[in-house]
């Protein structure tokens, strides 16, 4: 990852933000805010940029970017994993877990991440003559510390994929200790009495 070549983030940028540099002596304190602000300027910078993107950028230069969406064909799955995480980053950002962690304030003002992708699907729409007369997200979602999911399984308790998924993208829970955890259930559950054939 750090030795992709500069875009938004330097090399040195990814380096210092993975942990792989460290500013030490005299100016480190200085060094550090300095990496901070000249990181946001070239993100606020870059976001920026997807307005001329969006409204120049040729059709056969995104298709190259993308490849042609519209025959089934893949991204690779280093970009397919980029764009996830920049949504996910923007989301995050402008308050989308906010949104749908359950506000029982009536009638509150939507986040900046609801304007802002209500905006962007009409948008997109638009580029292809649709008019799009409603946009609605519907995610059900509730607070899950991934710690009480791991003891769920441990108790073997049944979880759905969803908490399964959510427990393999959790950083809060050792990979190995889940996959310990879920050999376990399936050796206790292939010797349960009436679980086999025959």
């Amino acid at each position: 990852m750090a030795s992709r070549k500069n875009a938004m983030l330097t090399t040195e940028d990814r380096r210092w933000l993975t942990g792989e540099k460290v500013y030490e002596g005299e100016h480190a304190k200085q060094q550090r805010y300095q990496r901070r602000r000249d990181i946001r300027e070239r993100i606020r910078n870059a976001l920026l940029d997807f307005t001329t993107l969006f409204e120049h950028l040729d059709a056969d230069e995104r298709a190259k970017l993308f490849g042609d969406r519209t025959t089934g064909g893949d991204l690779d799955t280093e970009l397919t994993e980029g764009i996830t995480d920049a949504v996910a980053f923007l989301l995050y950002n402008t308050g989308f877990t906010r949104a749908i962690g359950g506000s029982t304030v009536q009638n509150a003002q939507p986040t900046l991440a609801e304007q802002v992708l209500d905006e962007a699907i009409r948008r997109a729409g638009r580029r292809d003559d649709l008019l799009v007369t409603d946009v609605s997200v519907d995610v059900e979602a509730t607070r899950t510390p991934p710690e009480r999911l791991l003891a769920a399984l441990q108790a073997g308790e049944d979880l759905t994929r969803a908490e399964l998924r959510y427990l393999l993208d959790s950083d809060l829970v050792d990979e190995t200790d889940l996959q310990a955890c879920l050999r376990q259930v399936l050796v206790e559950t292939d010797d349960a009495p009436g679980d086999h054939d025959g």
